[in-house]
């Protein structure tokens, strides 16, 4: 047998090993931050799903070398995520779908979302970024009972990737957003006697007598 076709046969072993290589294995072998040990793991590494995963639940893949789509259920929905190209030349997009009927873990978080989130990129760059989700009658339903009003989530290539997001409820809160991985701010505008001012003072995000704040987290 010659030393060309042993080889080929050593590939399609490791190839063929590697497509079914369990996912519960893997997830052994990831050291996961507190709390976000997977719970339910099945199937493989390259198709497979999991009960919950930290906030996320459930989760399903379907990975390919120029393709990966990911189910995600997240705040009472499930949401589409699908990774597409080469890392030369790569494109993603999240958008909404049908409702989730998990509850969450921690808080739970209610409303309607439409819409998509698209990013060009290539390597770790981000070239171009399309479309927008926009939530409607969001409210916090636990551990607290908050309305939260409507949303508008896009994303921007400035400086890299960037997330920004308005948040407003009528004679309430104006909340302005913006995020990339480093550092998060949040700017808001509070009315007075608003449902949200009790929980922002208790943060200390906001002064009692106070009906704006700025709040930075993460490196400048």
């Amino acid at each position: 047998m010659s030393r060309g076709v042993i080889t080929w046969a050593i590939l399609v072993f490791a190839l063929t090993l590697l497509l079914e290589l369990p996912a519960t294995f893997v997830a052994r072998q990831v050291p996961w931050p507190a709390g976000w040990q997977p719970i339910g793991v099945a199937g493989s590494v390259w198709n497979g799903h999991a009960t919950r995963v930290g906030a996320l639940g459930p989760v399903a893949w379907n990975l390919r070398p120029w393709k990966a789509q990911v189910g995600l259920g997240f705040q009472q929905r499930f949401w589409a995520l699908s990774i597409q190209g080469w890392p030369w030349n790569w494109q993603a997009q999240l958008a909404p779908r049908a409702v989730n009927a998990l509850p969450a873990p921690m808080f739970v978080l209610d409303g309607h979302w439409e819409g998509r989130l698209q990013v060009d990129g290539a390597g770790t760059g981000c070239r171009k970024t399309q479309g927008e989700l926009v939530g409607q009658d969001l409210a916090v339903l636990s551990p607290w009972l908050v309305k939260l009003g409507n949303a508008r989530i896009a994303l921007q290539c400035r400086d890299g990737l960037r997330l920004l997001a308005d948040l407003q409820l009528p004679a309430e809160h104006h909340f302005k957003i913006e995020a990339d991985p480093r550092r998060l701010q949040v700017d808001g505008q509070i009315e007075p006697g608003a449902a949200v001012t009790p929980l922002l003072v208790q943060a200390r995000w906001l002064q009692p007598a106070a009906q704006s704040f700025s709040k930075v987290l993460g490196r400048p």
